[in-house]
């Protein structure tokens, strides 16, 4: 062998092992459309202002194995999310970043939701189970930043490692969590007395 056919074997074979050795990254991202299905029920009557912080929209899941990376960008997803929930469960919903009431706004409580934690766990085979398990922090505060309701809600769904679609198992999770989530919320009694002296009618 020659001096330049070694020096293009060695170039080639110096390409594929930094190729090998940075791996790929897999994206498992959440449906582009917000989750609509839940359950009727009379709304709550107050004005709250939705706390949509920049910590959550950079949520996300990272779980590195033999050189490759899988990524769930879950923040984008949960702050459209809670906009559609929270607008389910209240009369009215003023959307904030970062704690900041906009100008003009008299609101009577402010929600905010917290990424507790995202896990994917996959299975030894591809026949065994896949779980993806999401928990968020939801805490609703009065104006003056008193604590009115507080809860972390889990949502959960599994399937085969190797033969379920993750993107179904990742919807399915997040649906679990949005469902309970608003339950929790319209079901909580201290929301409920909240909103019941602050009521015009309570005045």
């Amino acid at each position: 062998m020659n001096n330049t056919t070694y020096r293009r074997v060695f170039i080639l074979v110096s390409a594929l092992a930094s190729f090998l050795l940075a791996g790929c990254t897999h994206t498992i991202r959440p449906p582009k459309t917000p989750f609509t299905a839940y359950a009727g029920g009379q709304k709550i009557h107050l004005k709250v202002g939705l706390n949509i912080t920049d910590a959550l929209l950079q949520a996300k899941h990272e779980r590195h194995y033999m050189g490759d990376t899988w990524v769930i960008p879950i923040g984008p997803s949960l702050a459209m999310n809670a906009k559609v929930l929270a607008r389910h469960t209240f009369d009215e919903v003023v959307d904030m970043r970062n704690g900041q009431v906009p100008p003009g706004e008299n609101l009577a409580a402010i929600l905010t939701p917290t990424v507790a934690s995202i896990n994917r766990t996959v299975g030894a085979t591809s026949f065994a189970k896949s779980i993806i398990d999401i928990k968020v922090e939801w805490v609703l505060k009065d104006s003056n930043g008193n604590d009115i309701w507080g809860d972390t809600i889990d949502g959960q769904a599994s399937g085969s490692t190797g033969w379920t679609n993750p993107k179904k198992v990742l919807k399915k999770a997040l649906e679990d969590l949005l469902a309970k989530s608003q339950q929790a919320i319209a079901s909580a009694s201290s929301i409920r007395q909240f909103a019941q002296s602050h009521s015009p009618h309570s005045r």
